[in-house]
């Protein structure tokens, strides 16, 4: 019986052990995702530093997943707001075009008119796929990123405590 006692009290505290390792930079701090950006007691992290955190998550590497996902995260945002920029500029370029084209008194007016009216029919057209390619590509790799954070942030806690032997899970 004292050797099944021994053998659990050396169990626990060798999880223990393993459950308290850190890593050098963030050492156990909760880490905060926002955007692709990563914080740590309110300080942002550069990329190289941020991956770090991500190295050892349940003993597999996942720097370069969060790598993969950041860069995912920034071309769906960048697909985003490109679109919705070129939107607005090919509209006004159409209707700019169309004014153009209608009130032209030379022919070669009217055709420098519709070419900017195509112009910007165009630039519509491709602004809006920009940003149905964007959005997907934007809350797909947020979840993804999210999902990182969520695996980091949990964390298996064994110790002594003035009670005695005490065991929690965070999230």
């Amino acid at each position: 019986m004292k050797r099944h006692i021994f053998l659990l009290l050396f169990t626990l505290i060798g999880m223990s052990a393993m459950a308290q390792y850190s890593n050098p930079g963030v050492e156990n701090e909760p880490i905060d995702i926002r955007g692709s950006r990563v914080f740590v007691d309110g300080f942002k992290l550069d990329k190289y530093n941020a991956a770090a955190c991500f190295s050892s998550i349940d003993g597999v590497d996942r720097s370069a997943e969060y790598l993969k996902y950041r860069a995912g995260y920034k071309t769906g945002l960048g697909l985003t707001i490109g679109g919705a920029a070129l939107v607005p500029v090919g509209y006004g370029m159409f209707i700019g075009g169309f004014v153009w084209a209608w009130n032209a008194e030379t022919t070669a007016g009217c055709i420098a008119g519709e070419a900017v009216l195509f112009l910007g029919a165009g630039s519509i057209v491709a602004g809006g796929l920009c940003v149905l390619a964007g959005i997907p590509t934007l809350c797909v790799y947020k979840t993804r990123l999210n999902r990182l954070e969520k695996k980091y942030n949990t964390s298996l806690s064994i110790g002594s405590s003035p009670g005695g032997l005490s065991m929690a899970i965070s999230f």
